[in-house]
């Protein structure tokens, strides 16, 4: 079971008739996930960040009526990511979803290293996406940069740094 963790914006946008109403007892060995709603360009975006690996996925110019298939829209955007990474190989997909599968969104559990991570994202986001080399580059390329960027959130020893396409293949990897 993988959970989602929804900042109070993304609660209000899907409505919180759809979260769970306690926190999840269960680890998942893959990580949990932290999610948030943010715009850029007048569009709403959605930004998932793990936080063991602080690898990410966006969806970009999401609409209220997406999200009536919430858990295929973030596994299929999730799988894609993941295969353009090369984290996963294509026939490995099947597997990695049983793995992620089933999902439960709950309210924000402040967990403030993710937090900082995914505001950095999303401003290493619009920094490449108002660039003007990439304002019009398909959106798995945009995440695919974000993705191998440096940084030290993930790791516990201090000044170490990790790169989260690197991590999320390794904590793929290691729990199979």
């Amino acid at each position: 079971m993988t959970t989602i963790y929804c900042s109070n914006k993304l609660k209000e946008f899907i409505g919180p008739s759809s979260l769970c109403s306690a926190g999840s007892d269960t680890q998942n060995p893959f990580g949990d996930w932290n999610a948030h709603l943010f715009y850029f360009n007048r569009h709403k975006h959605l930004i998932f960040v793990n936080n063991l690996s602080y690898y990410s996925i966006i969806i970009e110019n999401i609409k209220k009526v997406e999200l009536k298939n919430f858990d295929k829209l973030f596994i299929n955007r999730l799988t894609d990511q993941l295969v353009f990474d090369k984290v996963i190989d294509i026939s490995d997909v099947l597997i990695t979803i049983q793995k992620l599968l089933p999902l439960q969104l709950y309210s924000t559990n402040n967990d403030k290293k993710t937090i900082g991570t995914m505001n950095e994202f999303i401003l290493s986001y619009k920094c490449i996406r108002d660039s003007y080399n990439w304002f019009d580059k398909p959106l798995i390329e945009v995440n695919h940069a974000v993705n191998d960027t440096l940084t030290g959130a993930g790791k516990t020893k201090e000044r170490a740094f990790g790169i989260p396409i690197t991590d999320m293949a390794a904590l793929l990897n290691s729990n199979t």
